[in-house]
């Protein structure tokens, strides 16, 4: 099975059980800076936030910011608003199951000689997304900058 179908099956089970997409994918390719930065507030029953960042070395800012937007909507999450001048990107996922968002917010900024990617993801009371299938998630994202 190729990647793309590999991907497809594991969103299609992810529909059937219930969970955000961001709870289901795992990433094979580990990126420690982004694993290290990647940090959660708050809980089930109050709404949960997960958020991390990397530094993506010999990128130019503008280069990261579009091929983030790219990846994001390739993924399947809706563009809500961008501004490539501030560096942000607004989207989100609908929730399986349910009527609720799960807003992801990106920010892309100048680092030294690279760009650095910050990742905000919010789910929303009594939504359940595993702390592990949200890292990897941010983590395959950003590596995808870089590459």
């Amino acid at each position: 099975i190729d990647k793309r179908a590999s991907r497809i099956f594991r969103l299609s089970l992810c529909a059937l059980t219930g969970f955000s997409l961001s709870g289901c994918i795992s990433s094979a390719t580990p990126h420690p800076g982004c694993e290290t930065n990647f940090s959660t507030s708050g809980g089930f029953l109050t709404g949960k936030q997960f958020s991390t960042s990397e530094i993506v070395q010999g990128v130019p800012m503008k280069d990261a910011y579009s091929s983030l937007y790219q990846i994001l909507a390739g993924d399947g999450y809706y563009i809500q608003s961008a501004n490539e001048q501030q560096g942000v990107i607004s989207a989100y996922q609908n929730v399986n199951l349910s009527d609720k968002q799960a807003p992801l917010n990106a920010v892309v900024k100048s680092s030294g000689k690279g760009a650095e990617v910050s990742l905000t993801f919010v789910a929303a009371a009594g939504v359940f997304t595993p702390e592990g299938g949200a890292r990897d998630e941010f983590c395959r994202i950003i590596h995808r900058v870089g590459n």
